[in-house]
């Protein structure tokens, strides 16, 4: 006889039931919000509309600020996604016997209140009556009723009481810095492209350009109709890309991606302040660099501010200001967990070992670039410096595994014909490449190849191959990434750092699958040095093509 036993009336929901109801409501909010949006336009207002007035006119603004403050307050739980197990079993107990579906039924009343009042409040032709104060605090008391109910259909008013107590410092980091961030970022995704929001950054940038060049010249021109600065001798248009947009981005996604990584390590919430810090230097930088390529085309060379300076300043300005952010994080216990104890510094080492010299590479390849007229005459200068990061830390290389193998040879030989599949079909005789050493004297166009081939064939693969397959593919995987052996696999590690192995090259398809083909390198024996032999071999039989074939454009 088999026993059966009975489920108490008062046992919790099981994960599964609860994972239900959370998407079956998930998938209501999102197609209320996706149809109130498409269902009703924002009403006109005059310029000298009252503020209330205004406030409906920008109402469509509200799902941007809404999606920024979850992402900073998302940022700001990075280091407590741990607790998420207890969070589940907390919910599943509050759960029990809860009547879900009574609040569920709450909202759709209050969100078909909502619905009507808006639809009087949108409706054409637009009646001013309606845009006043009193208007705008009932608007809104709907909605966030609206809200608020649904919060409460999928858990009890007692658990987000107390989630409200205990992550108070995410919620207001969130309103601080969420609100402008929803607006700034996710607004240039679309109005960006149709030439509107860039303006609002592109003038003050003009201001602060035109109040720099102030200093030094007299002969000024300034047009911000036209978005035109410099002097009678050198003018610049100020586009999109130039009003500091770009930037913001990028640091914005690079102290993402860094607070992620370094996520044990940072003090959440206040490390989120690196984000203002970051953004309003980002922009200084970018005025400044504006004005001084002014400079260098008025007073020096026209080619070398828009060939050289003006592609590569910008990045020197971004690297400087990234690592200037990383350093201060670390050296201030307000941003930092303080940890004293030889094993963090001992990790620190090894870190400096593996990623100085691709540091290095990258720092004096854009300075030398951005004093090139295209042609980089000063290449051997980058290399010899990569070199001797290189040398310096040769010591801590010696367990990274070196030794021979036919098949990483082969992987190498793979990605070389990968690489010229991909490559585009470009007339090499037409590359600055080209054109640079055709001007060099004999002599000086075979030191400059020689030392492009060592640096193509041995330092390139050699500290690219030290920070992307020994340090970051390891980092990805644990922050004490020093225990982590080479070869150990997980999708993640994989399929980040080749794809940003990718987007370090200009050709980011053929450099995120060769980063792929490097990696499996390190897979097959656990050995670093297998990923640095197919990546010599790749780059060995490029240098052979490019010397025999004349095939400048794929070192371009």
């Amino acid at each position: 006889m088999v026993a059966v036993t009975a489920k108490p009336p008062g046992t919790a929901p099981n994960f599964s039931r609860l994972l239900s109801r959370w998407l079956f409501l998930l998938v209501i909010l999102v197609i209320e919000f996706i149809g109130i949006i498409y269902q009703f336009e924002a009403p006109t207002v005059a310029d000298d509309a009252s503020w209330s007035a205004r406030l409906f006119a920008n109402s469509r603004e509200i799902w941007r600020i809404a999606i920024g403050f979850i992402s900073v307050f998302l940022i700001s739980f990075i280091p407590r996604v741990s607790r998420v197990k207890n969070i589940i079993s907390e919910l599943q107990e509050q759960s029990t016997g809860y009547r879900w579906w009574l609040w569920l039924t709450g909202h759709f009343l209050a969100l078909a209140a909502f619905i009507f009042i808006t639809s009087l409040v949108f409706e054409k032709p637009t009646d001013p009556a309606r845009l006043s104060a009193a208007w705008v605090a009932g608007w809104f008391a709907l909605a966030s009723a609206t809200f608020l109910l649904w919060l409460l259909a999928v858990a009890p008013s007692r658990f987000w009481l107390r989630r409200a107590r205990e992550e108070y410092q995410g919620l207001l980091m969130g309103l601080l810095l969420g609100v402008p961030a929803g607006l700034l970022l996710l607004g240039a995704a679309g109005s960006l492209v149709q030439g509107k929001l860039w303006i609002s950054l592109a003038e003050p940038t003009l201001r602060l350009v035109h109040t720099l060049l102030g200093l030094v010249y007299s002969d000024l021109v300034y047009q911000p109709e036209n978005f035109l600065i410099g002097i009678s001798a050198f003018q610049v248009e100020i586009f999109g890309a130039c009003s500091g947009y770009e930037g913001i981005i990028l640091i914005t996604v690079f102290l993402t991606i860094y607070f992620w990584l370094f996520r044990k390590e940072l003090r959440f919430p206040q490390v989120l302040w690196l984000f203002p810090i970051g953004i309003m230097a980002i922009w200084l930088a970018n005025a400044m660099r504006i004005a001084t390529l002014i400079v260098i085309g008025a007073s020096f060379s026209p080619e070398i501010a828009v060939k050289g300076f003006h592609s590569q300043a910008g990045w020197i300005a971004f690297t400087l200001i990234a690592l200037g952010l990383v350093t201060l994080s670390h050296r201030m216990r307000f941003f930092t967990v303080t940890k004293a104890n030889s094993a963090v510094t001992r990790n620190s080492a090894i870190a400096a070992a593996l990623l100085f010299p691709l540091l290095v590479l990258l720092a004096v390849s854009m300075m030398t670039a951005a004093f090139s007229a295209g042609f980089e005459a000063l290449y051997p200068l980058p290399v010899v410096a990569a070199a001797a990061a290189l040398w310096y830390y040769r010591k801590a290389y010696g367990a990274l595994g070196w030794s021979w193998s036919w098949q990483a040879a082969g992987i190498g030989g793979a990605v070389f014909l990968l690489w010229l599949t991909l490559e585009p079909n470009v007339d090499s005789r037409k590359t600055e490449l080209a054109r640079g050493l055709a001007e060099l004297s004999a002599w000086s166009a075979t030191v400059w190849l020689t030392f492009r081939v060592l640096g193509s064939v041995i330092v390139v693969p050699l500290v690219e191959e030290l920070a992307f397959r020994g340090y970051l593919l390891r980092k990805l995987i644990a922050q004490d990434f020093e225990n982590v052996r080479l070869g150990q696999f997980t999708w993640l590690s994989f399929i980040m750092s080749s794809v940003l192995f990718g987007l370090l090259h200009g050709r980011w398809l053929a450099g995120t699958l060769a980063g792929m083909a490097y990696a499996l390198a390190v897979y097959r024996r656990g050995q670093l040095g297998d990923a640095v032999l197919a990546h010599i071999t790749t780059n060995a039989l490029i240098a052979i093509c490019v010397l025999v074939q004349g095939r400048w454009a794929l070192w371009s």
